[in-house]
C-alpha cells in the first residue's frame, strides 16, 4: 500500500512539474511550433496542428515541448533535422561555399540576405577548424550533425 500511495505521489509531481513548461507556451502553439508538424510544415501552422493530430494525437509535439521548450521556439528542430539529413552534401556546400544545401540551412537558421553572407564566411571558418581536428572522421554523422548544429546557433548565440 505504501508503494503505491508513493507511486500516485511521484505521479502528481512529476505532472506538476511537467505541466509549468506545457503552460508557458499556449496549447495551439505546441502543435504548430513542434513536433513533426512542425518539421513537416514549418511555415505553416495549420498543416502542422492537423499533422501532429493525425499522426500521433500530438504526442511528439507535447513530449517536445515539455522535454525540450526552447527547440520549439524559432524552428531549431528543423535546422537539426536538416543538418541530420543532409550532412554529406551539407558537408561539400561548406567547403566549396556555396549550394542549395548551405542556402537552405542560412534561412533554416534565420540569416536575411544582408546576414547571409557574413554567416557563411564565419561558419566555414569554423568549420575547417572543426573538420582538422584529430579524430573528427571518426565521429559518427550525429556528432558530426550536432557540432555543425552547434556552430550555426553559437554564431547567433542561441545553442546551448
Amino acid at each position: 500500500m505504501l508503494k503505491t500511495m508513493a507511486g500516485y505521489a511521484l505521479a502528481v509531481v512529476g505532472f506538476l512539474v511537467f505541466s509549468q513548461s506545457a503552460m508557458a507556451r499556449d496549447f495551439a502553439d505546441i502543435y504548430t511550433d513542434c513536433g513533426l508538424g512542425a518539421m513537416i510544415a514549418p511555415r505553416n501552422g495549420a498543416v502542422a496542428a492537423v499533422t501532429n493530430v493525425t499522426w500521433d494525437s500530438g504526442t511528439t509535439a507535447i513530449t517536445s515541448d515539455i522535454s525540450s521548450p526552447d527547440s520549439c521556439v524559432g524552428g531549431q528542430e528543423r535546422t537539426a533535422a536538416f543538418i541530420h539529413g543532409s550532412y554529406e552534401y551539407l558537408e561539400q556546400d561548406l567547403a566549396s561555399g556555396s549550394g542549395t544545401y548551405l542556402d537552405t540551412l542560412m534561412v533554416l537558421a534565420g540569416y536575411d540576405s544582408q546576414t547571409k553572407q557574413a554567416g557563411i564566411d564565419e561558419l566555414r571558418k569554423d568549420f575547417a577548424k572543426l573538420v582538422s581536428k584529430p579524430g573528427y572522421t571518426n565521429k559518427s554523422r550525429f556528432e558530426k550533425s550536432e557540432a555543425v548544429y552547434d556552430l550555426v546557433y553559437k554564431r547567433q548565440g542561441i545553442a546551448s
